[in-house]
């Protein structure tokens, strides 16, 4: 694993954060680059990085490299490519929906995309997108959903194990949403929605990370001004089992969305959801496991809310979790990979 690492100063957060130990990877190695606050200067950003890659692919012997991020990461394509060496490209959702906004940095990523030999996109809706600016990459573009390990998050736990690993009150309902307090993800329409739920017997859950922006600062405010609402720091991807357990169902209310991971991590743990028509979760909610909404709809999602708030979901844990298995099991995805990796090395030759 190579980790492209921007150049920071010494004793800021950022620096802390650079250097910081690994919490997944066993064996990565950081590769340091220049880059400019608010994405500016992108073509000596390209350089910078593209330089940093290619000096440390240049002394191993790959032969493939699987690009997770289109921007920055995305940028040292055709510099790999220059080297012989195929590339296969990721893209999540942001990374595509924020270079679309400036010029400099569509063009940059233009040539990124057709140097590629495959491209994966987390959700159906992402690959419609990209194919409306780019109908040429049709036929390279792969939609590539995130896995779902079955063996970690499935509907066995005990709810009363989870509550007394959670401490949440088991006399109340819960409900929960993972989503960093950022506008896309929408958790100002979530609030406004549950406002009118908050003199019941239930609690909102938000977990996320919360930066320091004006949106978030609405957003801590609006939660201070409503009743049954808790703020959560973000937990490990372990550690978050026993809140998909605890709750009674799960909520995600963005007005954008690439995938949409904690919606299929909820299910498989065998619980219904709610989310919007916002792209990913399209390919993951159906009327087996949960409810569509409309984006910017918070009529609409306090009237699901309500719902399974008052009537138990018409399925157990188990076949809401058997909904989604077919489709997100690492198996499934691990051999998707594969034929793509086998199709990219058979079709380059290296010079």
């Amino acid at each position: 694993m190579i980790v492209p690492t921007v150049y920071s100063f010494p004793y800021t957060e950022k620096w802390d954060y650079t250097h910081a130990e690994f919490l997944t990877a066993n064996e990565a190695t950081r590769v340091r680059y220049l880059s400019f606050p608010r994405g500016r200067f992108p073509k000596i950003t390209t350089a910078s990085l593209s330089r940093a890659i290619t000096r440390h692919i240049s002394k191993s012997n790959y032969d493939l490299v699987h690009v997770n991020w289109l921007y920055p990461d995305g940028l040292a394509i055709p510099k790999i490519k220059s080297l012989g060496i195929p590339c296969v490209l990721s893209i999540h959702g942001s990374d595509w929906y924020l270079t679309q906004e400036n010029p400099e940095h569509s063009n940059l990523v233009r040539m990124s995309l057709f140097q590629s030999d495959a491209i994966l996109t987390v959700g159906t809706r992402l690959k419609k997108n990209i194919l409306k600016v780019y109908p040429e990459l049709d036929g390279r573009i792969h939609v590539t959903y995130n896995p779902v390990d079955f063996n970690k998050f499935q509907p066995d736990m005990s709810r009363d194990s989870a509550l007394r690993t959670t401490g949440w009150d088991p006399r109340k309902k819960h409900i929960l949403c993972v989503a960093n307090i950022i506008s896309v993800k929408g958790v100002d329409l979530l609030l406004e929605a549950f406002r009118g739920l908050a003199d019941k017997n239930v609690i909102l859950h938000i977990i996320g990370n919360v930066p320091d922006t004006p949106y978030s600062r609405s957003i801590l405010e609006l939660i201070g001004k409503t009743r049954n609402v808790e703020l959560h720091a973000p937990v490990s991807h372990d550690e978050i089992i026993p809140y998909y357990h605890s709750c009674d169902f799960l909520v995600l209310p963005s007005r954008r969305e690439g995938f949409g991971l904690c919606l299929a991590e909820a299910i498989a743990c065998g619980k219904p959801v709610i989310a919007t028509n916002s792209g990913g979760p399209e390919d993951i909610v159906r009327k087996e496991n949960g409810f569509l909404v409309p984006t910017e709809d918070e009529h609409a999602l306090r009237e699901k809310m309500e719902l399974l708030l008052s009537e138990p979901f018409p399925y157990n844990p188990k076949q809401i979790s058997m909904s989604i298995q077919d489709s997100f099991s690492e198996k499934r995805v691990t051999d998707h990979l594969e034929r793509i990796y086998r199709s990219a090395l058979t079709n380059t030759s290296r010079p």
